[in-house]
């Protein structure tokens, strides 16, 4: 038969027959991992956690193209998408595995959705957290002593509980569990066995649940558990582990200290993916607790101060007042970001936006925020600072739950443009950042071809540059060439910037420096760049912008729109 629909009332239970064949009923999870710093990326694991248990199914194979192929097309929603799969499908070899590519997968397993109403909503409220100490059978345990563990987790100046707080302006909270067996918060387990006897971190962390007292004086009500292990876990646990949506995470030794891990695998436990940058770092992002790229000077528990980038912070919904949905293909944004910080704070104004999600059909979701290294975001780490810090970062997100991606991180006069939105060209602009109380960018996003917006109310001539310039390493006729087929010359990387004119770009690029080497003197080999002006003393700058036709491609550096010119550009960008 095809995979169908199946009740999750009817699959309640974890195993159940159906006709003559034995199933097993689980949910689709990921296993979420942070590394130790310095030590290799470790992708998510998909499996199949069974109800009301920590034991599950390893899957392997395209687990997307089996939902397509379903009859009902349902998409992979971790925590609530369902299989129900015959027992005589699974391989059992070190644990239970299912190959999703097996041509008897889309025959045989049925597949259901749970009602996203069965699920509660942990991301606001207050939640007792326990923290447990695993100690094997020799009497190896964690460095951090039950009383220690607790002032890291829950006391310290700078823990797990404050940085929920700060970064949510209270609306989130983890408290220490109670009970007569718990010294602030934390308690022991002792395993049967020596740490280097078990074969993975799954086995450790399923014999300390199970020893956790089920006496409810020992132990009071609580929702989320933590897990420390000794530092001999090594061998088989890098840095952290949590399950992704769910309730219990584990550390390996001090990680099980370090706020910015807790936090991070807390936010998987939440329903959060990574934050990554570049195409293939997924732990990337420097601006996001769930990038953890952004303090990186080795385990301290009293460093780490960030919250959460746009997208993940707009599906927190925290400050949704302050949130704009915009389509900017039918109506263009004008407006002004105030931080994180000076939002907590209460500096933000009515008009004033957070974030801003840019969407429109068929398109994936972009999302914006000005970034300042200041208060609960001020640990960014230096390498990331020049790039990131008083920068509006836009990151791209398919979704909740989804991972999300920088795509750019945009400094006063900064142009970021994706084409093909929606039949025209997607345009971001940051039009000034201004230091003040609050800290305010001015930015503007449309789509060319469709809506308009400007940083100037009334701007300079537009003109292309009658310089030759370079492209892909070969001086050309400028200007004269690009108008010889400019349908396809304009699309080559940055030849827009140099003759907006031709190209059509003069709604966001004429107040833009051009980005391509010129040519300044015909008898000199060396081409400068708007960037290397820009980076000049002032009184050298100026005399560059005086030359001829330096200031028609320099347009920003030199000042072309003297209608409006950009103030408070930071020292740093």
């Amino acid at each position: 038969m095809a995979a169908a629909y199946y009740s999750s009332m009817a699959a309640a239970a974890t195993e159940f027959e159906h006709g003559r064949t034995l199933f097993e009923n689980c949910t689709i999870h990921q296993i979420a991992s942070m590394p130790a710093r310095g030590e290799p990326a470790i992708p998510h694991q998909t499996v199949c956690k069974m109800d009301e248990s920590e034991s599950y199914i390893s899957l392997g194979g395209d687990i997307d193209a089996l939902l397509l192929r379903s009859s009902y097309n349902f998409h992979l929603v971790l925590g609530r998408t369902r299989l129900s799969i015959p027992t005589s499908l699974l391989i059992e070899a070190d644990g239970r595995h299912l190959n999703l590519d097996d041509p008897r997968a889309s025959e045989s397993i049925v597949i259901s959705q749970r009602h996203s109403t069965r699920r509660i909503n942990h991301r606001s409220g207050t939640w007792k957290v326990l923290a447990v100490r695993i100690i094997d059978s020799t009497g190896d345990a964690p460095t951090r002593s039950k009383t220690q563990l607790g002032t890291d987790i829950f006391d310290d100046s700078f823990n797990l509980n404050n940085s929920a707080q700060a970064c949510s302006k209270g609306q989130l909270s983890f408290r220490a569990a109670t009970g007569d067996a718990v010294v602030n918060g934390v308690i022991d387990v002792r395993l049967s066995k020596s740490m280097d006897s078990y074969l993975s971190d799954s086995e450790v962390r399923n014999e300390a649940l199970s020893l956790i007292t089920k006496d409810p004086n020992a132990v009071n009500d609580y929702t989320f558990t933590i897990l420390v292990m000794p530092d001999s876990s090594q061998s088989y646990l890098s840095g952290a582990k949590a399950w992704f949506p769910g309730k219990v995470s584990w550390y390996r030794d001090l990680h099980g200290s370090d706020p910015t891990y807790l936090l991070h695998e807390l936010g998987h436990n939440l329903g959060h993916g990574h934050s990554g940058n570049g195409k293939y770092n997924e732990y990337g992002d420097p601006t996001c607790t769930m990038g953890g790229g952004g303090y990186s000077n080795g385990l301290d528990d009293d460093k780490g101060k960030m919250c959460f980038n746009a997208a993940k912070t707009y599906y927190f919904g925290w400050f949704s007042e302050y949130h704009q949905d915009v389509d900017p293909s039918t109506s263009p944004y004008v407006g002004q970001l105030v931080g994180a910080n000076d939002v907590v704070n209460d500096e933000i104004s009515t008009g004033q936006d957070m974030i801003v999600k840019l969407h429109s059909y068929g398109e994936t979701d972009l999302f914006m925020m000005y970034q300042k290294t200041e208060g609960i975001t001020e640990d960014i780490a230096s390498d990331y600072a020049t790039a990131f810090n008083n920068h509006v970062v836009i990151v791209e997100q398919s979704g909740d739950s989804q991972d999300s991606w920088v795509k750019a991180s945009l400094a006063p006069g900064d142009v970021y443009t994706q084409r093909n939105w929606n039949g025209g060209t997607l345009v971001v602009q940051v039009c000034s950042i201004t230091p003040g109380t609050p800290d305010v960018a001015k930015v503007i996003s449309f789509v060319d071809g469709k809506t308009t917006a400007s940083c100037f109310p009334t701007e300079s001539k537009c003109v292309d540059t009658d310089k030759r310039f370079v492209v892909k390493n070969k001086l050309i006729n400028g200007c004269n060439w690009v108008k010889g087929n400019p349908g396809a010359r304009c699309k080559k990387k940055s030849v827009s910037s140099m003759c907006p004119l031709t190209c059509g770009t003069c709604a966001y690029e004429n107040c833009t420096d051009g980005s391509k080497r010129f040519e300044q003197n015909i008898r000199i080999k060396w081409t400068p760049t708007c960037s290397w002006i820009k980076q000049r003393p002032e009184k050298k700058r100026e005399k560059w912008c005086n030359k001829r036709g330096v200031s028609q491609i320099c347009r920003h550096t030199c000042g072309h729109c003297e209608s409006e010119k950009i103030r408070n550009v930071f020292s740093d960008i």
